[in-house]
């Protein structure tokens, strides 16, 4: 499995100094059929930073 080595989601528990930490991620479409840019996926690994 690839790194992930950026991670620009500052609320993110995983976000260690912009660095992803989680043990693997989970990218999904966010509803389209076809998705052809970024802004149609979603990360399902995100998990909120308790401040």
């Amino acid at each position: 499995m690839s790194k992930v080595s950026q991670c620009k989601v500052e609320e993110c528990h995983y976000n260690k100094n912009f660095e992803c930490h989680a043990d693997g991620i989970e990218v999904l479409s966010s509803g389209t059929k076809r998705v052809s840019t970024t802004d149609n996926t979603a990360c399902n690994t995100f998990k909120p930073k308790e401040f």
